[in-house]
């Protein structure tokens, strides 16, 4: 199944929402490390990562993102700071006009 980049991305913000809603911000902290490596994609294919975040206090969200080819060379990114409601009205409408 393919999945386009605006669905791909809709699906990581969808899901920094949801644990801005389900999980208590202030008792949030990292007990684990995992080393990884990036690994770039099959050749004519790019790799797309997201990343989000929410402040403790559920008043600003962050989110961006970066398309890079199988080389591993920047073709595009993105990223936005706004507010909690904001980016739940706004956060369509970005996605789909780039």
């Amino acid at each position: 199944m393919k999945s386009s980049s605006h669905e791909l991305i809709a699906s990581a913000l969808a899901w920094t929402k949801s644990c801005g809603y389900s999980v208590k911000m202030d008792h949030l902290a990292c007990s684990s490390k995992t080393e990884q490596r990036w690994q770039c994609p099959d050749s004519s294919w790019v790799k797309i990562n997201v990343d989000g975040s929410v402040s403790k206090n559920n008043t600003k969200v962050a989110i961006g993102g970066v398309v890079l080819n199988s080389d591993g060379e920047w073709l595009m990114g993105f990223n936005m700071v706004t507010g909690w409601m904001r980016y739940s009205r706004l956060k369509h409408e970005r996605l789909l006009k780039g």
